[in-house]
């Protein structure tokens, strides 16, 4: 009964969001601005709840380059860039802004992280240009590894693999390889991580307890 009214929740969202998503996605394909993406993004974050995440996962699953509508993305969390590809049981946390990436199935990303287009998003190297000069810009892909974990207010520029956790906090500069555990400013790898340890723990019966 509660996935069947989950179910009915989710439709009525898309339905709400159709016209916003619909636009956002057609006036980017027809005139290569994605303003009305961000208007769009930047108001549904701002919705509180139940109602807030639902509409957040029809819109982002509407207008992404890829997404799937089981994503959760929490309060005042933002997707900046329209060719970013979020995969399935994606978790965001609150306050989170993400740029250019392409996320795994099954990741987690806590509170108030923030996930940069890149290292160099901005040309820095001729201090007699404009600091924000969109000619130079370079925005390119953050990969996040399935089933990896980002902590809160950890700061990522570089690709993260596959069963990964990146603790709280961190600085993400370089790459970090899939299964293992690293934190710390600049982010360095301080477990690897075994087979065992990432396969989920089965539940103990009754029996045992008993």
């Amino acid at each position: 009964m509660k996935k069947v009214l989950k179910n009915i929740f989710l439709a009525i969202a898309f339905l709400l969001v159709f016209p916003f998503g619909m636009f956002a996605k057609i006036t980017h394909i027809l005139f290569n601005t994605t303003q009305f993406f961000d208007f769009f993004s930047q108001l549904f974050a701002l919705i509180p709840g139940v109602p807030g995440t639902l509409m957040r996962a029809c819109f982002y699953k509407q207008t992404l380059k890829k997404c799937s509508i089981d994503i959760f993305v929490s309060f005042c969390s933002v997707i900046s860039k329209i060719d970013s590809e979020i995969g399935k049981g994606v978790k965001i946390g609150g306050h989170t802004q993400i740029g250019r990436v392409k996320v795994g199935d099954n990741c987690g990303i806590a509170n108030f992280v923030s996930i940069l287009s890149g290292r160099y998003q901005h040309n820095f190297t001729d201090p007699n240009q404009e600091i924000f000069n969109k000619v130079d810009d370079s925005f390119v892909y953050i990969s996040i590894g399935e089933n990896s974990f980002i902590g809160d207010n950890s700061t990522i520029m570089a690709d993260i693999g596959d069963c990964s956790i990146i603790g709280a906090a961190s600085n993400v500069l370089k790459p970090i390889p899939p299964y293992v555990v690293a934190v710390g400013n600049p982010c360095k790898v301080i477990k690897q991580r075994t087979i065992q340890e990432t396969r989920k723990e089965k539940p103990v019966s009754k029996e045992a307890n008993s």
